[in-house]
């Protein structure tokens, strides 16, 4: 093994969907990129699609445009053009009308390993961007001017940055010495691709339960993604079932609002946590997307959080650059983490608040609930302004790095 070294500008570990659209957010910037991928992710298929799915939001479809990378999208994504909310077996609930915001979508279901193709293709004219994968780190060291990232087969890169993008379970994380304040809910959230009787009509349904919330994706094609979030006993009595029983299960849970579910793929399972990073930030290493926080999949903004945190660390190396700073100072970094903390702080204290609102049994909580939603459901102030932020169209994440 012949060991060399080599510099560039920024070192990104992880390719998946929030590594690949910082590479897509600075590769018209003039830098040298170099993103660190170990393996291509494998697709776990159901009724033909992806069954891990990502629902994202109005504004974040507008970062995707002004990366260029919706094109290779749009005609796959499915259009959440309406979401209804309910309580368990409550009469009511609450609509969300995307043209009550002026939109034609709320927002957009994708599977994830298209949104990463489509960020691929969106790379591939890239001339200062270096996907390597397979590639794997053996250590990392940082130093008061640079960091080092040695590979396994000896190549060792040096950069004035590194970014954490390698997900809940970051390896860099881990080896800067950085710990999680973690929340674990003791639940799995099961996932599979369905097709109801009836056209879903771009609706989305979430229904909440007392072991936690059962949403309804639609997909394009007629077909709806879940995500049924179940205590790890009940999740584990669901995942055991053979595809008759447990569309049996999902029917008697979900309801008639699509006829019945006729047809089930494959599933699966994945537990459900919420981590925040005790530093999101440090001299030379900065983490986005999961390395730095992880929330309930209850509202599907994870991902979103991500490409919202990839936009807003490019804007800042590019300033940094454009000013003569050094974007791997703290400086530097620690503009990125006050633009973001608020945002990633507000969401993970609100799926709190939704699953302490919902899972709880507290004498007098279902009618507080009833009378909160329908207060929403009613007010067109504050529904508006809740569908505003929750779609990150009042958010000052730049669209476009300019």
């Amino acid at each position: 093994m012949n060991a060399h070294q080599e510099s560039c500008d920024v070192i990104i570990v992880g390719g998946g969907m929030v590594g690949l659209a910082l590479a897509c957010a600075l590769k018209h910037s003039g830098l040298h990129i170099v993103l660190i991928e170990r393996r291509e992710a494998t697709v776990r298929e159901s009724l033909g699609r992806d069954c891990r799915v990502s629902a994202i939001v109005r504004g974040n479809v507008r970062i995707l445009e002004g990366l260029g990378v919706w094109p290779y999208l749009e005609q796959s994504a499915g259009p959440i053009r309406a979401m209804r909310i309910w309580d368990n077996q409550e009469p009511g609930g609450i609509r969300f009308d995307a043209a009550e915001i002026g939109e034609d979508a709320l927002g957009f279901l994708v599977e994830n390993s298209q949104l990463q193709k489509a960020m691929h293709r969106c790379l591939l004219d890239a001339e200062h961007v270096e996907y390597l994968c397979p590639a794997e780190l053996e250590r990392v060291a940082w130093t008061d001017e640079s960091v080092r990232a040695t590979l396994k087969d000896g190549t060792a890169w040096t950069a004035p940055l590194i970014v954490g993008a390698d997900g809940g379970r970051s390896w860099l994380r881990g080896k800067a010495g950085i710990d999680c304040h973690q929340r674990d809910f003791r639940q799995q959230g099961i996932v599979a691709t369905v097709r109801p009787e009836r056209g879903h009509a771009g609706v989305a349904y979430q229904r909440f339960l007392p072991t936690g919330p059962l949403a309804m994706l639609p997909m394009s094609g007629g077909l709806c993604s879940i995500v049924w979030s179940a205590d790890d006993d009940e999740a584990g009595r669901l995942m055991a079932m053979d595809d008759d029983a447990f569309l049996e299960a999902l029917n008697a849970t979900f309801g008639p609002v699509l006829g019945r579910l006729v047809g089930t793929g494959a599933r699966a399972a994945f537990p459900l946590k919420a981590q925040l990073a005790r530093h999101i930030v440090r001299p030379r290493l900065a983490l986005i997307g999961d390395a730095a926080h992880t929330v309930h999949p209850l509202a599907g903004l994870g991902v979103n959080l991500g490409l919202r945190d990839a936009m807003v660390l490019a804007q800042e190396i590019v300033d940094a650059r454009r000013f003569d700073e050094d974007w791997g100072e703290l400086s530097v970094l620690n503009r990125y983490m006050k633009q973001r903390l608020p945002d990633v702080l507000a969401v993970m204290g609100a799926m709190e608040g939704f699953h302490q609102l919902f899972t709880r049994d507290v004498p007098g909580l279902k009618l507080l609930r009833g009378a909160g939603m329908r207060l929403v459901g009613n007010s067109g102030a504050i529904k508006h302004l809740l569908m505003r932020n929750s779609t990150g169209l009042s958010l000052p994440v730049p669209r476009q790095i300019g």
